[in-house]
């Protein structure tokens, strides 16, 4: 390469990282839940149209405050009312279910009038209001703890709230919160958890990629004492992240917590080629070599293999768009992206340097007396004496993992990524434990003739619905036409909350539906009754069970309502945005089987092609399944469920672990080329190679670790697992791999 060439390049590389930074400044963070909704499926389908007729099932924040001394209390009363009139008024709130201001219809031989459930003006009447609450089903773990220490504040919000307005929203609710100096506040809902997510995911992504630099900058220069072999593979990393950013922001994609962890694992993964350049044209210095013609035979011996390695962690990130959740099919399109681009980068970028700059004095190290010589020598001694105990060893190791791989579970909770010790988890576990819970519940229940959801069997029928979702379904705060006819009639008995209940005959019944019309209750029809009042809406709030407990539930509840239900007059269909976020989990297990079995069949392909040998695409398959199969195992033993963020584990670490067994099999191709016998090729790659496999993996290591100080618990595992699957990768590949080779191949050329 001349020097006019090599300047073009580094020219046109910094002018390209330069654009591209540019554009990638400009990149926006997300977090928005609907993203991990199953994409071109027909539950959610169905959940927009029930979105659109009804209201949005998590567009509500709830606030709870405390007193010490309990909620019978007149300054603290007046004190939670005066706190609800304020919230009425923020910006973007549309209203607010308060209990200081909720009252309750009575209807008697004076007319309808409305009581209020507290009387928070004369504290004579805190003992009868209590009494009447704890025997009102409908306000207990509702808007009343169930300890009476504390109330809590249903305020629904603007629908489909926008990031600004949901920021905006927060800011005030918090501010009111701190003007007002309640001594116990808890307080929970989408605007909240979409800040807290944010404001994570932008501290962590340039947590992770310091972290990582540092590392791999530490480890790099331990490794080559080197400063070209530090600075110029650094600047090729940086060159294909800012690069796929700067095409995320064109193409409007924005970070979220997927897309986070690009940068980090760009930056480890494309590391691995520099590695393997930088560290063969040294040694290839240390042979006495111009530095030209160390340059020509670097990328002439390795050029070929790198360019298939990049193709392989190519291909075991884009079978991540077999997986239906849209934000993991665009990280596996732009890590892919980001892989092609970074070896483009590298094939260009680093010969064009290293021409430029001058002879590096490592150059003139013995290499006999370099501790890699020796450590691997010794390694390579081990393995062939070893070679049955070795295969023997691998094999019980298999069978264990498979045992373990039995025992792998998908299973997702909403707040899963965060720690017990989280502020919003600890509001989440105070709301489960003393309400209803958190976690949005919505069923709609539809006649199947041109009978009314108000007609008495419809709403017997109901009736004995509801009440299996409060006693086995574990359902809470439930509201549904149930709770209007109900309320009318424990209005008409004085508010005896004994006749909170539908009457057992008909004409009781239809004397309702007539008093009905003439409450203010009507005004709630709108908001669970549709298409002409043949479709209802049954809406909740329960504990965040976790999706393997909820399919339980949906399950027996499905067996319920055939074996007790009259199906010829009613129908029902479950909904909501906690139940498609669920429905993703339960398609997890197959897409990562197809994922997999995809990434193995092509990867296989590629090594077939590469080494025009059918054994070898066998034996790198083996050698790289082990390494799967022996941490998912680990996995099934620890109890790590498979949910949306673990899934794309074992598709990203089989991907990149396949590199270093291509680097080393090319390696033993090119020295039985050059006509050396099977076991000193297999002995000159072993020394050759295996350094730069040891070095690479373990900046590999060194990347995905510094995962581990995430927040975020899914993120810690896949740091911690792809790490595990990496160093057991790099294991197999120095002490398994040459046994099969040598079992297989023994003799033969490939």
């Amino acid at each position: 390469m001349t020097k006019r060439i090599a300047g073009i390049i580094i020219i046109s590389f910094f002018v390209f990282t330069s654009i591209a930074t540019f554009f990638g400044s400009k990149l926006t963070f997300d977090y928005n839940f609907e993203n991990f909704f199953p994409q071109h499926d027909e539950d959610l389908a169905y959940f927009l149209e029930y979105r659109a007729s009804f209201e949005n099932d998590n567009d509500y924040v709830l606030i709870a405050i405390g007193n010490t001394n309990g909620i019978f209390n007149t300054g603290f009363l007046k004190k939670a009312d005066s706190f609800s009139s304020e919230l009425e008024k923020l910006n973007h709130v549309v209203d607010v279910i308060s209990p200081t201001k909720i009252k309750v219809p009575i209807i008697n031989v004076f007319g309808y009038m409305e009581i209020p459930i507290l009387h928070i003006d004369d504290s004579s009447k805190f003992r009868n209001d209590s009494i009447r609450i704890t025997k009102s089903p409908e306000f207990t773990k509702t808007l009343f703890s169930s300890d009476f220490k504390s109330i809590c504040f249903v305020v629904h919000h603007s629908q489909i709230i926008t990031k600004k307005a949901s920021d905006e929203l927060l800011f005030d609710i918090e501010n009111l919160l701190s003007k007002y100096q309640f001594q116990e506040v808890h307080y929970a809902g989408k605007v909240r958890g979409q800040k807290i997510y944010l404001t994570k995911m932008k501290f962590e992504l340039i947590l992770f990629l310091t972290i990582s630099m540092l590392l791999i900058i530490t480890l790099l220069y331990i490794s080559f004492r080197y400063a070209a072999g530090v600075i110029v593979p650094i600047l090729t990393v940086i060159g294909a992240i800012v690069g796929v950013l700067g095409m995320m922001q064109l193409f409007g994609k924005s970070l979220d917590v997927m897309s986070t962890l690009l940068p980090t694992i760009l930056f480890v993964v494309g590391m691995s080629d520099a590695v393997h350049i930088i560290n063969k044209y040294i040694e290839e210095l240390r042979l006495n070599k111009s530095k030209t013609e160390a340059i020509k035979s670097t990328f002439k011996e390795i050029g070929r293999a790198t360019f298939y390695t990049s193709l392989t962690t190519a291909v075991g990130f884009i079978t991540l768009m077999s997986v239906n959740i849209k934000p993991i099919q665009e990280f596996g399109l732009y890590a892919a992206i980001g892989v092609v681009l970074a070896f483009v980068i590298a094939i260009l970028f680093l010969p064009a340097t290293l021409s430029l700059l001058k002879k590096p004095k490592i150059a003139i190290i013995d290499t006999k007396k370099i501790f890699w010589d020796k450590m691997l020598s010794n390694g390579f001694l081990f393995i062939i004496k070893n070679q049955k105990k070795i295969l023997i060893s691998y094999a019980l190791l298999f069978v264990l993992s498979i045992v373990g791989l039995f025992q792998l579970q998908v299973d997702y909770k909403l707040l899963e990524d965060l720690s017990e010790d989280d502020p919003l988890q600890k509001d989440f576990r105070f709301f489960e434990n003393n309400y209803s819970g958190i976690r949005p519940f919505e069923m709609a229940i539809f006649t199947k003739d041109s009978s009314s959801i108000f007609d008495f069997k419809v709403m017997q029928q109901m009736d004995i619905i509801e009440k299996n979702l409060y006693t086995e379904y574990e359902v809470g705060f439930i509201f549904s036409p149930l709770n209007l006819i109900k309320s009318i009639n424990k209005a008409t008995h004085g508010g005896n909350s004994s006749y909170y209940k539908i009457p057992n005959n008909i004409d009781d019944y239809n004397s309702l539906l007539k008093k009905l019309n003439q409450t203010n209750l009507k005004s709630n029809i709108k908001n669970i009754v549709r298409e002409g009042n043949t479709i209802c809406r049954f809406t909740g709030k329960m504990d965040d069970v976790g999706s393997k407990k909820i399919k339980e539930k949906n399950n027996d509840f499905n067996e319920f309502f055939q074996s007790k239900i009259d199906t010829n007059l009613v129908g029902y269909k479950m909904t909501g945005t906690a139940l498609l976020v669920d429905k993703n989990n339960e398609s997890l297990a197959k897409n990562i089987i197809i994922g997999l079995s995809v990434a193995f069949l092509l990867i296989a392909l590629i090594i077939g092609f590469l080494f025009k040998s059918l054994k070898m695409a066998i034996i790198s398959i083996i050698s790289n399944i082990i390494p799967i199969a022996l941490i998912g195992g680990l996995m099934g033993f620890l109890g790590t469920n498979i949910n949306m963020s673990t899934s794309i584990i074992f598709t990203i670490a089989f991907g990149i672990a396949v590199d270093d067994t291509i680097h080393f099999l090319s390696k033993f191709k090119i020295e039985q080329q050059k006509g050396k016998s099977f076991i000193y090729a297999l002995k000159r790659t072993y020394l050759s190679t295996g350094k730069a496999i040891l070095l690479t993996t373990v900046i590999l290591c060194g990347g995905f670790i510094s995962l581990i100080f995430s927040d975020f618990k899914s993120t810690f595992l896949i740091g911690t697992y792809v790490s595990l699957i990496l160093l057991v990768a790099v294991i197999t590949d120095m002490i398994l791999l040459p046994v099969l080779v040598i079992n297989k191949s023994r003799k033969k050329k490939l």
